[in-house]
């Protein structure tokens, strides 16, 4: 939707640039908060990259997976990108942490700032290219956007009320990171995922492409669900232990 840069030779597609900057943001800004661990760069490197590297390419896989099976050759295809993003980075994390006796619970708090801050400009890609599209309304919050098949209607802007709702999730954490100690180690990350989980919740009403699976509820809305249900069982489950022992490794 948005237009292409022409450097010389070379064509930039501004939600390819978009998503080199959410890289660089997640990844430099990620690794400045790990470093107060106080440990190694290179441990830190070793550790992290495969993380940052795991959830981008889980994220691709979701894209051309689909097709791939369906027809034999790689292209495009649906699927869910964020989701399988972020499962395969905690993956990698929980791995690399324990590989490398770090503090797990104490690493994820530090690491999961970055992601909120990159969702939200990750979002303002989808609108560059006229994917996640919301539903066609009559809403005074409708702007005059194309949806997935590239048919422009007035529309809920999902790319930029999902874009402002993690930005203010980033902030939401970093305030209560400046209050002082948490209940337990790893709290940021439950609470990120607890806020995140609700925001995709709630935007399962509001996208185009959000069909239902089971009754009214879409993929959306159980993947919403299902975050909201592992963070109430995170938060139930280190309440009972001792303060500042969640998602420890092991030392």
């Amino acid at each position: 939707m948005l237009p292409t840069f022409h450097l010389g030779v070379w064509q930039f597609r501004t939600y390819g640039v978009l998503l080199s900057l959410v890289a660089l943001v997640i990844g430099m800004y990620g690794f400045h908060r790990l470093r107060r661990l106080g440990l190694p760069t290179a441990l830190l490197l070793q550790a992290g990259v495969p993380v940052l590297v795991s959830g981008f390419a889980a994220a691709l896989l979701a894209v051309y997976l689909p097709r791939l099976l369906h027809t034999g050759a790689l292209g495009q295809g649906g699927g869910m990108t964020i989701s399988w993003g972020a499962a395969g980075a905690i993956s990698v994390a929980v791995i690399s942490c324990w590989r490398y006796r770090l503090p797990l619970g104490r690493a994820f708090d530090l690491g999961v700032l970055a992601c909120p801050l990159g969702q939200a400009i990750g979002r303002l890609g989808c609108l560059a290219a006229g994917c996640c599209a919301g539903k066609v309304t009559t809403s005074g919050l409708g702007m005059y956007l194309p949806g997935a098949g590239g048919v422009w209607a007035v529309r809920y802007p999902t790319q930029l009320l999902d874009a402002a709702a993690h930005l203010l999730i980033f902030l939401a954490l970093l305030a209560v990171e400046r209050r002082g100690r948490q209940p337990f180690d790893g709290f940021l990350f439950v609470l990120y995922l607890a806020l995140s989980s609700a925001v995709r919740f709630g935007m399962g009403f509001l996208r185009e492409e959000a069909i239902p699976v089971t009754g009214p509820l879409s993929a959306m809305h159980l993947q919403g669900i299902a975050g909201l249900a592992i963070a109430m069982a995170l938060i139930l489950w280190n309440m009972g232990r001792s303060p500042a022992r969640i998602l420890t490794a092991r030392q």
